[in-house]
């Protein structure tokens, strides 16, 4: 089964990219791989514990379709990761290979020099600019999502949008919106499906033994 990856570092934000996940997973039969700079459990901003799959020294870049880096409500460690911005940097030269960040994620391929010339955006403060000279202000969009060649940014808050243009760079049509959250209309018979004959008479022989008493 092909493979995404997923960069992960202290107080990342999983809710920006869960649906993508949800979309590579059940549209396109891809899984999300986690990608750490160590094999340390990595806590999320939400607090959830995450296990990194693979370490960036031995990330394999032809064993995945994309690099997606989530955003992050504290940069004080990551920006400070030296194993993690040399992976990073890994990535300088290439024009091809789907790289992804979202709300603060391109603070972190800015420190790496890979949105150097590169127009992009992301959810930050405009004192960022000031503090952070590789940050370039030239090519800084005020625009929900940016893609510039083989690199995509988003603030925040565009996670649909965000989710279905990583869908487009590698190659899947995508429409817009996706994944609301809402069910607006549905009729019953929305729930009250039944699955295939052949996929119910497998699924009940796995699950036989659970109806049991």
């Amino acid at each position: 089964m092909e493979k995404m990856a997923l960069l992960i570092y202290p107080d990342c934000s999983l809710q920006e990219v869960m649906n993508l996940c949800r979309l590579m997973r059940w549209d396109h039969d891809i899984l999300t791989e986690t990608v750490a700079s160590s094999p340390a459990p990595v806590r999320s901003e939400e607090g959830i514990l995450l296990q990194p799959a693979v370490t960036t020294e031995h990330f394999r870049r032809e064993d995945y379709r994309c690099l997606i880096l989530p955003g992050c409500s504290d940069f004080t460690r990551p920006l400070h990761d030296s194993a993690l911005l040399r992976f990073l940097a890994g990535f300088q030269g290439d024009r091809s290979f789907p790289i992804g960040a979202i709300c603060g994620g391109p603070v972190l391929l800015a420190k790496a020099g890979l949105l150097r010339g590169r127009r992009f955006t992301a959810s930050i403060y405009m004192d960022f600019f000031d503090w952070f000279p590789f940050l370039e202000q030239q090519n800084y969009v005020p625009a929900p999502l940016v893609t510039d060649g083989n690199i995509t940014t988003a603030g925040g808050s565009h996670f649909n949008g965000f989710a279905a243009e990583m869908a487009r760079q590698m190659g899947f049509p995508c429409p817009e919106p996706i994944l609301s959250g809402y069910m607006d209309g549905c009729a019953p018979s929305v729930y009250r499906q039944r699955l295939p004959a052949q996929a119910a008479a497998e699924l009940h022989r796995l699950l036989a033994d659970a109806a049991e008493g």
